[in-house]
């Protein structure tokens, strides 16, 4: 279990630190990768079947559905952001961003940046103690079940409706660091088995942590 340690009135920014880092993880992992190395993909393992461009394109959708889609309502008080565009970053059903407009890598990553900027403005708004008052209620948990122990209190059965789960703010946040690093490392695991090198160490959090993950590599 990991437990809050300071102030309840203090920012919840520092809680999460891979935010302010995860930018120049990926620009680092992705430099001097040609359009081909962005685009491989093989049928050979289930994690090989999108390429490093669709994982990028994931994590950046990933992070406007979330917090404008889900959150929108409880934590946009003024307004829900990118209203114009949000359909297109965070709706379609490839979970991915609109590839027709966001398809050069460098569009994609100013997408990621800027949906990473959003998330760093929500943290400095909210309080240790306001993400584990503001609640969503999710019909799937997804993922986030299985990693849930590691920070209790964040996810929880709806006590008259077990099928319903409740998710705490913080809860999402930390649902987000395993999207984020666990698609980083199939980026790793994409340029591996293209013969080429990771080059950034990982923190150990997320899905890939699992016992049951698929780890196989090329």
């Amino acid at each position: 279990m990991v437990k809050q340690t300071g102030n309840p009135s203090d920012t919840a920014l520092s809680l999460f630190p891979l935010f302010d880092t995860y930018e120049e993880m990926v620009a680092t992992e992705l430099e001097g990768l040609t359009d081909a190395q962005l685009d491989w993909t093989s049928d050979r393992w289930g994690w090989s079947e999108w390429s490093i461009r669709n994982n990028v394109s994931h994590v950046a959708s990933h992070l406007y559905r979330w917090y404008i889609l889900r959150w929108g309502d409880q934590i946009f008080p003024s307004g829900i952001p990118f209203r114009d565009e949000v359909d297109y970053l965070a709706a379609l059903p490839h979970r991915r961003l609109d590839e027709e407009r966001w398809w050069d890598i460098d569009k994609v990553l100013g997408k990621l940046s800027e949906a990473l900027e959003m998330v760093r403005d929500i943290l400095s708004r909210e309080t240790l103690a306001s993400i584990n008052e503001k609640t969503i209620d999710l019909n799937d948990a997804a993922f986030y079940d299985q990693i849930a122990d590691r920070y209790l209190g964040t996810l929880m059965q709806h006590p008259e409706d077990p099928s319903i789960w409740i998710m705490t703010l913080e809860g999402c946040f930390h649902h987000s660091e395993g999207e984020l690093v666990t698609h980083l490392y199939n980026v790793q695991r994409l340029k591996r088995a293209q013969g080429l090198e990771g080059k950034v160490a990982l923190p150990p959090i997320g899905y890939w942590t699992l016992p049951d993950w698929d780890r196989s590599e090329p």
